[in-house]
């Protein structure tokens, strides 16, 4: 019997370090890999931030793209492979993701600042479109919405499945708020220990070229990267509602959500009538992930963001741009002609 037991304590720390080995591998290639495909921009204070910037010298506009929260900047590029050539692009990892020096300062001033400098040095006077996912697309809207002349320049903001805070704020305590406490707490532990690494939390669908998949795995087995993701949830927690816009907007919401697709319909139904020029864009048989994980996903974004911005308002009698559940295209549209 004591044999036996050993043989099995034997068997467990054999995986657990085994685990941990990959782990540390993994974390060390997708760094060295990430320092080798990516630039660093360095700010005033020293800090670096890493972005990735492709602004053709023939380029008549270019898109800035905010990731969603606990995502690296590399989950565009489907995206930005399908951008026309005279568009340019830059993408960038927040503070405390990826490359980028963990900041001393979070909330909407800080980020702010940081999409300011970058579309100063990087995009100058070019006409630009700002998108974000999740996170990200409320983080865009709320830069061309809240921060003082940022809105000049902007022809078009893509708010991309993007986070409703005021939904966000009313979760609090709830089931809901405590599972996802708990879920960025236990993918920490799964990161450090590399068991995150044999099942990765994102990019479930694996499907952007190998050399992105790896460096996606790479950056989820990373502890900080939850570590900050955490930050950024606590944080959405106490952004001010979005009421006025002043450009146009689309908003592309997924046609599949974990929970109900009616009520996740209705809530996009209200970031629309932030402005005066809007469209609502569902992509059928897409999800929250798939919207940029799958190609055909991701270039019917694309499409939305560099073609013609809206230029009239929803209306009442608005209805959605692609065929969703009869109950759910039904709840939209109430749900809009009693915002209108």
């Amino acid at each position: 019997m004591a044999s036996l037991e050993r043989q099995f304590a034997v068997g467990i720390a054999g995986l657990a370090g085994a685990s941990l080995l990959t782990g540390a591998v993994t974390r060390f290639t997708g760094k060295r890999e990430r320092a080798r495909r990516y630039q660093l921009h360095e700010r005033p204070d020293g800090s670096l931030v890493e972005v990735d910037v492709h602004i053709p010298a023939h380029a008549q506009r270019a898109v800035l793209l905010d990731n969603g929260m606990g995502a690296p900047q590399e989950y565009w590029d489907w995206v930005c492979g399908a951008l026309p050539e005279d568009m340019g692009y830059v993408r960038f990892n927040r503070p405390g993701y990826g490359l980028s020096t963990p900041g001393a300062r979070y909330g909407l001033e800080a980020h702010f600042e940081l999409v300011q400098e970058l579309r100063d040095t990087y995009i100058a006077d070019l006409p630009v479109v700002l998108a974000g996912h999740s996170l990200g697309g409320y983080f865009a809207a709320a830069y061309a919405s809240l921060h003082p002349d940022a809105v000049r320049g902007v022809t078009h903001v893509v708010m991309i499945d993007a986070t409703e805070v005021v939904s966000l704020r009313h979760a609090r305590r709830t089931d809901v708020d405590r599972w996802s406490h708990q879920r960025m707490v236990m993918e920490q532990v799964f990161a450090g220990t590399g068991l995150s690494v044999f099942r990765p939390a994102m990019n479930a669908h694996q499907q952007y070229r190998p050399d992105i998949n790896r460096s996606y795995r790479a950056f989820l087995a990373t502890p900080r990267t939850w570590a900050t993701a955490h930050r950024e949830y606590r944080d959405a927690q106490t952004y001010p509602e979005l009421t006025s816009l002043d450009c146009p907007l689309t908003v592309v919401t997924a046609e599949n959500n974990i929970g109900d697709n009616t009520l996740h319909a209705g809530i996009q139904a209200r970031l629309a009538v932030i402005s005066t020029r809007a469209r609502h864009h569902f992509v059928a048989g897409s999800d929250h992930e798939s919207l940029l994980s799958v190609r055909k996903h991701a270039e019917e974004v694309t499409e939305l963001i560099v073609g013609e911005p809206p230029s009239e308002s929803l209306g009442t009698s608005w209805r959605p741009s692609t065929k969703v559940r009869p109950a759910a295209a039904e709840s939209v549209a109430e749900r809009e002609e009693e915002l209108a």
